[in-house]
């Protein structure tokens, strides 16, 4: 009676103990949930945000993906606020949700604008961690040489900043990448320094992540039975610890190596574990791949039907569902069930092959229908794309053209000014012949000439007026120079005031010059461009 008694007794201890680890889990999630709330201002609500949204990428990234955008969402309204390592902190985190989500082009664009920002910060350390995020994605896109390169850049950095973790922890990834493209020595070889560094820093959860890796290693070389033990205590540590993401990837991953020992029950349960996880997470690319799992696992297991119908699942959920590559493995697939279905005939009653074909026939008429249903699709998606792509065209030169509007209204408008500056200097001049002979001082008339004589058209009036110009015509100035004049600035100056139609009356008065000098230059460019006197100069600047 001894014996039950005991082994209730540390059932029930292990029971407790992942009841309180979970319940250590909900604890910190709700802790963190609460400082979200009663957030006193948007500077510590979108920390408290960016903390959970962090907390649940490794738990649940769909959850972790809603507190990050709110995040964003409030940085957006307070960007003078807020600082900009917040803003990098939820692009990265956001790249990092879209990755897991089979999201790539977004994930990349997350990480740039993180990786700019960073850049204006000068953080060495988390430009390395986005150099390891842009080599994960190269990598699941199979670009396994780029994705190398970017490991190697971020080992570089990080070494020289001598953050052992990053750097064991890329070397982990690289060995993942050298071990798919079929480099297997040198996956060992990173595996092995990643190893050595967590051992030597204690680093439980990454030698863990070191292990699962060299599990796949195994498996690789066909040693089943040791990756299958190192692939046990994985199983063992993700449900401890609740990270779903990582239980899923390991149930993926053990299933083949029972299948590879031809235990096609145990590879079946653990395939459906994985499914079960990647549908509740709503992992697109993990649903798919274990959809195609389960597919061969049937297939091994003699149910073609079965493994038919998975391989369509799987068609439905892959990204790249209708390629011509897709096509030839599920008519390979149908060719193969048919030809075991023959050698099957003599065990099999004619009219139910005879449904089964039927069947076959009905799902090749569903699929060619869906075919015609994507091409109309795709034409009416072409057809609004169009239409948008044209309405923002008109959207953008109707803005142009009213820029450039307002451009010569302001230039308009500042002309005026200088016109009716030179004329109240032309008043002030008048004024001082009258006083000549009655003013006694010489030396106070002496400055009132002076200020008589100053420019109307000063060299801050010059600038201020070439720069409304320019963006009024901006063309202006550049096609002369391409048609091979050069002007100084006294002629660009009468030939932008001749472009405006004012008179020589009024370009005598705004350059503080009389009308015979305003004629004379008119002559001197007419001479420099071989123009016949009398011709309109604007003619040979614009034809």
């Amino acid at each position: 009676m001894k014996k039950p008694v005991i082994i209730v007794f540390i059932c029930s201890l292990l029971f407790t103990s992942l009841v309180f680890s979970a319940q250590e889990q909900d604890t910190t999630a709700v802790r963190l949930t609460i400082e979200v709330k009663l957030a006193q201002s948007d500077t510590a609500k979108i920390k408290a945000l960016i903390d959970l949204g962090d907390y649940q990428i490794i738990r649940d990234f769909r959850k972790a993906e809603k507190y990050l955008l709110q995040a964003l969402e409030l940085i957006s309204k307070n960007s003078t606020e807020v600082k900009e390592v917040q803003l990098a902190t939820v692009y990265e985190a956001l790249g990092i949700v879209s990755k897991r989500k089979g999201d790539y082009p977004e994930a990349v664009e997350y990480y740039l604008k993180s990786m700019d920002l960073y850049h204006q910060l000068k953080d060495d350390s988390n430009i390395a961690d986005i150099y390891h995020n842009l080599a994960m994605v190269f990598r699941d896109q199979k670009d396994y040489k780029k994705s190398i390169e970017y490991f190697k850049k971020t080992i570089a950095l990080k070494d020289s900043l001598k953050e052992e973790t990053g750097v064991a922890i890329a070397y982990n990834m690289m060995g993942v990448a050298y071990r798919q493209s079929k480099q297997m020595d040198s996956a060992f070889s990173s595996y092995q320094k990643a190893k050595t560094t967590f051992l030597r820093l204690q680093d439980e959860e990454n030698i863990y992540r070191v292990n699962s890796n060299l599990a796949a290693w195994y498996h690789t070389q066909k040693e089943y039975q040791k990756a299958i033990d190192i692939y046990k205590e994985n199983l063992d540590f993700d449900i401890k610890n609740n990270k779903q993401l990582s239980l899923q990837r390991v149930h993926y991953n053990i299933s083949l190596s029972y299948l590879r020992l031809l235990q096609h029950d145990i590879a079946l349960y653990h395939i459906n574990k994985a499914l079960e996880i990647a549908t509740e997470q709503k992992t697109k690319v993990r649903i798919s791949k274990a959809h195609q799992r389960r597919s061969l696992i049937y297939k091994k297991m003699g149910r073609y039907l079965e493994a038919l119908e998975e391989y369509r699942i799987y068609k439905k959920h892959s990204d790249s569902v209708f390629n011509i590559e897709n096509a030839k493995k599920v008519q390979a697939l149908e060719l193969n069930y048919q030809f075991d279905q023959e050698k099957l005939a003599d065990s099999l009653q004619f009219a139910k092959e005879k449904s089964e074909l039927k069947l076959i026939a009905k799902a090749e008429t569903a699929e060619k229908r869906i075919y015609f249903i994507l091409f109309l699709v795709t034409i009416v998606a072409g057809i609004v794309i169009a239409y948008l792509i044209r309405r923002i065209y008109r959207s953008r030169v109707r803005l142009a053209a009213e820029a450039l509007e307002k451009n010569k209204q302001e230039l308009t408008s500042f002309t005026k000014q200088l016109v009716a500056k030179s004329k109240e200097q032309e008043e002030l001049t008048k004024e001082l012949d009258k006083l000549k002979a009655e003013v006694v001082e010489k030396s106070s008339l002496k400055k009132l000439q002076e200020v008589a004589a100053e420019k109307i058209l000063t060299k801050d009036d010059w600038y201020n007026f070439k720069e409304k110009f320019v963006r009024a015509y901006p063309s202006f100035f550049e096609n002369i120079k391409q048609k091979g004049y050069e002007l100084t600035q006294s002629e660009e100056r009468l030939v932008a005031m001749e472009k405006l139609g004012l008179d020589t009356r009024q370009i005598a008065n705004m350059l503080a010059i009389s009308e015979d000098s305003v004629m004379m230059n008119r002559y001197r460019l007419r001479k420099k461009i071989d123009a016949p006197k009398g011709a309109p100069i604007l003619e040979y600047f614009e034809n």
